[in-house]
């Protein structure tokens, strides 16, 4: 009977010791999809459980060369399952707002490897064009005149045709 206990025991006990690293950095995007001019441009980031991007004071770090602009965050990675407590979210952060051109972002993150040597890898460089602004709303009549004629034209041909359908005494 015992032998029957053993190997479901056994089991739950390598999966207790046997867990993997789950560290997961999403490829960046950014908001609004179609900015206009003078808006602000955000990059969006979801992360969490052995990477996480850190909010350190002086970070992240925005350069613009023409029109490429880079962010540059610090962040955590974790190979030990026993510290990956990050929670996973999805973290927002401001990147400028441009007048209307073309423009590329590239979004790194530097962090230390296990064996502390800094590494910087690229999450994402991401095209986006900053369009000019909202042009004015423009009045456009929902009628002509012709086709206000026709409709009021169909509107009495229907009314006769009503009245000519009606008996007496009803």
């Amino acid at each position: 009977m015992l032998k029957h206990c053993f190997a479901p025991a056994l089991a739950l006990v390598f999966s207790l010791f046997a867990q993997t690293a789950d560290a997961f950095i999403d490829p960046p995007y950014l908001t609004p999809e179609d900015p206009v001019a003078g808006e602000m441009v955000s990059v969006n980031i979801r992360d969490g459980i052995c990477d996480a991007i850190l909010g350190l004071p002086g970070w992240p770090q925005i350069t613009q060369d023409g029109n490429a602009i880079r962010i540059l965050f610090w962040s955590a990675s974790n190979d030990d399952p026993i510290l990956c407590n990050y929670p996973i979210g999805t973290g927002i952060f401001a990147v400028g707002a441009y007048p209307a051109g073309s423009y590329t972002l590239q979004v790194d993150r530097s962090y230390f490897e296990g064996f502390g040597t800094l590494l910087t890898e690229t999450l994402g460089v991401i095209p986006f064009t900053v369009t000019g602004g909202a042009t004015p709303p423009v009045s456009a009549p929902a009628l002509s005149k012709a086709s206000l004629g026709i409709l009021a034209l169909g509107f009495v041909g229907f009314a006769v045709w009503t009245l000519r359908c009606r008996r007496p005494g009803l």
